[in-house]
């Protein structure tokens, strides 16, 4: 990934995050415990996060040193890395315990999912009992549409232009029934397309 359009993203998209954090701890619940954030496009929901609920435990990974190293800086610039963990793992193999977080979070997911179902098994092995994955792609349920429309036309060339690939509902069921994991995935349509996963 170019590191140059992927900040452009990340810094276009900061007026969301605090959206997406709002929607992802309605279903968490909780204002504690111990968070992955996954892929390239992670910093921006971890950072909101930091902010608002210091009682959890932050780490972000990635398969890409250059990434990891663009996230570390970032993080560090603004004061948090004593706050938030920056990893390095491949996404199908991740190099963590099993049930070692209870909220795992991947926006931009459907750049990286695969068909087999593997990245979405590896996620739920890392989850803790009770633990919650949310996994997907999209603006969030309540964000604003005029925040939406200032962004949308730029990011949706970043987004080409860093290699974004397009799943469908149906795809996404496949992978899921791939994962052996249907009876743990709910599929949400609001604000995009997103993976809830409880274990």
């Amino acid at each position: 990934m170019d590191i140059n359009d992927l900040s452009k993203v990340n810094s276009l998209w900061r007026k969301i995050y605090p959206y997406l954090v709002s929607q992802i701890m309605v279903s968490y619940n909780r204002g504690s415990g111990s968070v992955l954030e996954l892929g390239p496009f992670s910093g921006g929901i971890s950072l909101e996060l930091v902010r608002s609920y210091p009682g959890l435990k932050i780490t972000i990974a990635d398969e890409s040193f250059q990434v990891t190293e663009y996230l570390r800086q970032e993080i560090a610039t603004l004061g948090f890395l004593d706050y938030i963990k920056v990893k390095i793992t491949e996404l199908k193999h991740l190099i963590f315990k099993d049930s070692r977080f209870d909220l795992v979070i991947f926006r931009g997911a459907f750049f990286f999912l695969d068909q087999e179902g593997n990245m979405l098994r590896e996620i739920f092995r890392v989850l803790k009992e009770d633990g919650m994955a949310f996994v997907g792609g999209g603006y969030g349920k309540d964000t604003p549409q005029e925040l939406i429309d200032e962004i949308a036309d730029e990011s949706r060339v970043l987004n080409n232009r860093l290699g974004r690939k397009w799943s469908s509902i149906e795809d996404l069921e496949g992978m899921v029934k791939e994962s052996e994991l249907s009876d743990k995935c709910k599929i949400e349509e609001e604000g995009g397309v997103w993976l809830n996963i409880r274990k």
